[in-house]
């Protein structure tokens, strides 16, 4: 996955880790990539790193140009300031109140690189622009069904991270094999907006079946359904119906049986070419690339005019 706009800012240090724990401290970034004289650090909060470059003579950034993080609250800011100026960093504020830049202080971090931490700042609604109406936004529901047994790494995990890089949720059965390599791959991957769901097996009583949910699972959806087929009280049903799209990796009796209820459904779904003999005709891939590609077709006609009963015809052409 290639970068595009804006992806760093890079500053002089003269002590590198004496820097990277300024920044931990104060900002809350971890070191994503690191090498002779020089870290990436980031917050992860979106793909844009601080790089931090060792030098013998540092000429530092200020002292009103700086570098900005927002806290998640005034508490946040709070001790923040405190710690700041018991450690002799607090250079200026807090300062400001109402308006866009909200409350904000300038700290001097170990080279005297000017940096603030502020709350309340509206870059976001600047970003958005005058016109923009704040809400929730619908994320579109990705369902990667596949053995319940064997993980099949070699593609669940890198469908996994390309479903977390392309913001979509991540729906599973919740339990193991292809369900938490995907899972798990997902849920590492970062920064990412969605979410992993997990519609799990239980009895009529509401208890769950051994092994549900698995640990990487973030919204955890019980049902009293322990059925694994195509009967009524199967929560495969739940799977297909939920998923705005189905991608069905290699599995047994239970993923032909969620491949069968998509396409008696009308579920937009394409399969892994393990599959292909036995369904002719529906669309499959042999790689990841080729999953996407289906998937980012029915979401982009998705997100023309959201209709969460929208069902479209399986008509993206093969990879094959």
């Amino acid at each position: 996955m290639t970068d595009a706009g804006l992806t760093h800012v890079a500053i002089e240090v003269s002590d590198l880790q004496r820097s990277i724990d300024f920044y931990a401290a104060y900002g809350g970034f971890e070191v994503v990539h690191r090498r002779e004289g020089i870290a990436w650090i980031s917050d992860r909060t979106r793909p844009f790193a601080l790089v931090l470059a060792t030098t013998k003579e540092v000429s530092p950034l200020g002292p009103f140009a700086h570098l900005g993080v927002a806290c998640g609250d005034r508490a946040e800011f709070d001790a923040l300031v405190a710690r700041a100026r018991d450690e002799g960093r607090l250079r200026l504020g807090p300062e400001g109140g109402e308006g866009p830049a909200g409350t904000w202080a300038f700290l001097d971090d170990p080279d005297g690189n000017t940096f603030e931490i502020s709350v309340g700042q509206s870059v976001a609604v600047a970003v958005a622009g005058e016109d923009h109406v704040p809400g929730p936004k619908r994320h579109p529901i990705v369902g990667v069904m596949g053995s319940g047994k064997d993980e099949h790494a070699a593609i669940a995990e890198p469908l996994g991270i390309a479903i977390a890089r392309a913001g979509w949720h991540l729906l599973t059965g919740g339990g193991r094999g292809v369900m938490a390599a995907t899972s798990r791959a997902f849920t590492r991957t970062h920064p990412r907006a969605g979410l992993a769901l997990g519609i799990l097996r239980g009895d009529l009583d509401g208890r769950l079946l051994p092994d549900y949910p698995n640990e990487h699972v973030e919204i955890p959806i019980a049902t009293h359904l322990a059925e694994g087929e195509t009967e009524f009280g199967s929560r495969n049903h739940l799977n297909v119906l939920t998923a705005d799209v189905v991608i069905a990796l290699p599995g047994a009796v239970g993923t032909r049986a969620e491949i069968k209820l998509s396409l008696g459904y009308g579920k937009s779904i394409v399969v892994h070419e393990v599959w292909r003999e036995e369904f002719p005709g529906v669309p499959s891939f042999s790689d990841v690339s080729g999953a996407i590609v289906f998937a980012r077709s029915v979401v982009d006609r998705l997100e023309e005019g959201w209709s969460p009963g929208a069902v479209f015809g399986n008509d993206a052409a093969n990879d094959s």
